[in-house]
């Protein structure tokens, strides 16, 4: 992870426990992880030094505004500006560590022979929580 993910997710997420959002913003974060691995190409459009900063923000106004919180449109608009966007995928990694650390929640991977059943897999979760 970077020292520009760390400082971004980092603060990210200090925004978002001070105002009870830590868990809804981390959701959207997730999502928008998952659409921006489904097109990377996304991520060099708000990269590309042929598009104005102001271009590139309304781009994401277009494509986000209504659909994730302001704090994280505002986020991913403060990346953009600064040509920091490429850290995106590493701030969320440090929001994640955030979040994690603050719940208790040590990310853990089952690797087993056979794959598990739901009920085997929310039983593995509950004794895990406990």
């Amino acid at each position: 992870m970077t020292e520009v993910g760390n400082v971004y997710g980092e603060s990210l997420y200090a925004l978002a426990k001070e105002e009870n959002l830590s868990q809804a913003i981390g959701a959207e974060l997730k999502v928008l992880q998952l659409s921006f691995r489904q097109e990377p190409d996304f991520i060099r459009l708000l990269s590309s030094p042929n598009l104005s900063k102001a271009e590139r923000c309304q781009i994401l106004d277009t494509s986000f505004r209504g659909k994730v919180h302001p704090y994280l449109l505002n986020f991913l608009k403060i990346l953009t500006e600064k040509n920091y966007i490429r850290y995106f995928f590493d701030c969320c990694d440090a929001y994640a560590q955030c979040y994690n650390a603050d719940n208790g929640i040590l990310p853990v991977t089952a690797v087993t022979a056979v794959a598990l059943t739901a009920q085997q897999t929310d039983a593995l979760c509950t004794k895990l929580s406990r």
